[in-house]
This record gives C-alpha cells, structure tokens and sequence, in this order.
C-alpha cells in the first residue's frame, strides 16, 4: 500500500515499484483511508510518504506496525530523517530521507518485505504456540476435574486423557472438553 497525499509523488513512486516489483500497488490519499484499507487487507509492505499534513500521522504509522506484519516504510524530508528515526525505531518502521535515490529506494522496499516476511512467520509461531498453551491448559484443568471426581492420581488422570483419545480417535484437547462438559457442567 502506498500512502501518499500527493498524487504527483504517488505516480512518481509507483513507476519506480513497477520497474523492479511485480505486486499491486493500492493508493491511499488519506490516513483515514489507509486505515480502512489495512483494516480490510493484509499488506506485505506500507510505504508512506511524507509530508503528511495529519496530526494522526504518527499514531498511524505506529499502529500499522504494531497491528499488522506489514513492513513499514517512511519516506521524509531529509531535515526530518533524524528526528523520525529516532521516533519510529521503537516500532520498526524503516525510514528513508528524501530525495531518495533508487537504489536505496529498492533496498528499502526489499527490507521492508524481508521484514515482513520474518514478522509474518514470527506471528505464526506466536498463534501456534498459544494455541498449544490454551490446549495445555485445559488438558490441565481436565486432569484436575478427574483427579478431584473419579479419585484418580495425576499419573492416572494423563493416561486416562491419552488413553481417551487414541482409543476414540480424538486429540488430547477434545478429550478435555468432553471431560469437562462432563463434570463442570
């Protein structure tokens, strides 16, 4: 997504995508707009051109990268860069001072994808972990359901649920939903 005020510049910055990536480029002329867009689709990369005459600009900027895996790419004038810098670093969000010149305008788009990429792979592996965290925790709560109900020692209980589940063809975790529908209910 390419965010930008200025349609001059977001042409300019367009044909210089088009001649070294093949993606679709979607224009945001507003803030308010991109925050829509982002709300509704997943971006590999959010380049925003500044100046932006916005107080929101920083909170959106500092939301995208919080909120998404995007890679987020600032352009600014280069009296700015220093300042921005310094702003956006807590938040990993690439900036780039302007006038730009294309070899580092490529670098930076190709950072921000490999940034991407990894935050992409990185929030995989955060949801597959707390999913197995919640299926720990209520295998848990299950085998304390046993324990207290049917009496049974905490070894027992384990091979109670695994037991359950291979005989049944269930995972460990719709076991421990049965047995808790069972006995909380």
């Amino acid at each position: 997504m390419l965010v930008c005020s200025s349609q001059k510049s977001a042409q300019a910055l367009e044909e210089l995508l088009a001649g070294f990536l093949q993606a679709e480029v979607v224009r945001a002329s507003q803030l308010q707009q991109a925050q829509e867009l982002l709300a509704q689709d997943v971006f590999r990369l959010v380049i925003v051109n500044l100046p932006f005459h916005d107080e929101n600009m920083e909170s959106f900027i500092a939301g995208a990268a919080q909120s998404t895996s995007s890679g987020i790419l600032l352009l600014c004038p280069q009296e700015t860069a220093d300042q921005m810098l310094k702003r956006c670093l807590p938040h990993g969000i690439l900036v780039v001072p302007k006038p730009i010149s294309r070899p580092l305008f490529v670098q930076s788009v190709y950072l921000g994808l490999s940034t991407s990429a990894r935050l992409a792979g990185l929030l995989q592996e955060n949801r597959m972990l707390h999913s197995k965290l919640e299926e720990l925790k209520l295998v848990s709560r299950a085998k304390a359901v046993l324990i207290e109900y049917l009496k049974l020692t905490e070894p027992q209980a384990h091979r109670y649920v695994e037991k359950q589940a291979m005989d049944l063809g269930l995972t460990r975790l719709q076991v421990a939903q049965n047995i808790l529908k069972t006995y909380e209910s």
